[in-house]
């Protein structure tokens, strides 16, 4: 997951004032290894990457970060770790939609490829961008309580307050269930096509 920093983190970045500590060292947190070791969060999403490309330990950057005088080094480190988090839902948005490819060997030989597309991590996807709309069925994440993603501030107070009750929170009665198909029993022996009585 290696790349560039992206223009919004090093914009944020300039604003980033490092951690001023009271004994500098030169093989310590500088300014400037600050500074780099946020741009590497933010590339690999990896505290210890990220740490080791400055030459320093992820023990080291912990112990920094919970400085009390370390707010600005906190918050672009959090901000690092979202846009490393946005690169990684990009990753595994492109292998739901366009698949993974998968080598199909014949007598030990690559003899091509195929792509499969991982449907769990589509509906994962799918859940947590609308989980209103992609809820499975009977979880409960589309029921009682959960209030309408997009809709208006009236159907989330009538979800509200039906949960509340104890009701549905569809305010759309349910239609009772169809009864099950009957096939025909067995002609009768007198050929009538009756069906034989219980």
């Amino acid at each position: 997951m290696q790349g560039p920093a992206p223009q919004s983190l090093i914009a944020a970045l300039s604003a980033f004032t490092p951690a001023q500590l009271q004994r500098r060292r030169s093989t310590g947190w500088t300014p400037d290894r600050q500074r780099k070791f946020i741009e590497a969060l933010a590339a690999t999403a990896c505290v210890t990457e990220a740490a080791a490309s400055v030459g320093l330990s992820a023990t080291s950057a912990y112990n920094l970060r919970r400085r009390p005088d370390a707010h600005a080094f906190r918050h672009a480190w959090d901000a690092a770790i979202d846009c490393g988090m946005r690169r990684l839902v990009d990753a595994a948005l492109a292998r739901a939609v366009h698949g993974v490819p998968v080598p199909i060997f014949y007598k030990g030989e690559q003899v091509g490829e195929r792509r499969e597309y991982p449907e769990r991590l589509a509906m994962f996807l799918m859940r947590a961008h609308d989980p209103r709309r992609f809820a499975a069925a009977g979880s409960g994440d589309a029921g009682r309580g959960a209030a309408p993603a997009h809709g208006d501030p009236a159907e989330a107070r009538l979800a509200e307050a039906l949960a509340q009750i104890g009701a549905p929170t569809d305010p759309q009665p349910t239609p009772p269930p169809a009864p099950p198909l009957r096939l025909p029993g067995p002609a009768a022996e007198d050929g009538d096509g009756a069906e034989p009585s219980d």
